[in-house]
């Protein structure tokens, strides 16, 4: 679903500008979106699961709002480790095959 957004924020040949222009942007903003709406629907299920009750709308908010700060932020910190990486590598194919095996291993997170 977002494997376009993944290739392109992974790409380091980007700069940090190009990252934040409106086609990735859109997408990135999209991703934000849902993923947030998942993560807190799920945080939700679980209180009600465990605890027979919603949480408070208080909750929901600060919950909403640090899920989106944490992402924005881990979208920028994943491009600088692609960066990173690049700069040790010097191949764009070495990179992508090291940041597939570290992110789809476990570190997907946007």
């Amino acid at each position: 679903m977002f494997t376009k957004l993944y290739l392109d924020t992974t790409n380091p040949k980007l700069t940090l500008f190009q990252l934040f222009k409106p086609p990735i942007l859109y997408s990135m903003i999209g991703s934000i979106c849902f993923h947030t709406l998942i993560y807190t629907l799920f945080c939700n299920l679980v209180s009600y699961i465990f605890y027979n009750k919603m949480l408070s709308k208080q909750i929901n908010i600060k919950l909403v709002v640090s899920l989106i700060i944490i992402m924005i932020f881990g979208f920028i910190a994943r491009f600088y480790n692609v960066k990173d990486v690049y700069n040790q590598y010097h191949d764009v194919k070495k990179t992508r095959e090291h940041l597939d095996k570290l992110y789809i291993s476990w570190i997907f997170i946007s």
